[in-house]
């Protein structure tokens, strides 16, 4: 069950996007923000294969949490 739904605003490439928060959502984000903050102790340290996997997580995880957000949770792709 959403915390937050403002119903259907508009439809992007068959997505019907709504704003909408859910359990899944904020995991995603949290996990989000610990990948941002491993990702800035490789570039600290200098690990250059840290670099790597912490920008393809923040860049992953970044897109999946505000992906789910703007679905609903549930992206709908019928046709």
């Amino acid at each position: 069950m959403p915390f937050i739904n403002t119903g259907e605003l508009f439809e992007i490439f068959g997505a019907k996007i709504h704003i909408g928060v859910n359990i899944f959502a904020i995991l995603m984000f949290l996990v989000f923000l610990l990948s941002v903050k491993a990702f800035m102790n490789a570039i600290k340290s200098k690990n250059v294969l840290g670099i790597i996997f912490g920008l393809l997580a923040t860049l992953s995880f970044g897109f999946f949490s505000l992906a789910t957000i703007l679905t609903y949770g549930y992206p709908i792709l019928h046709h």
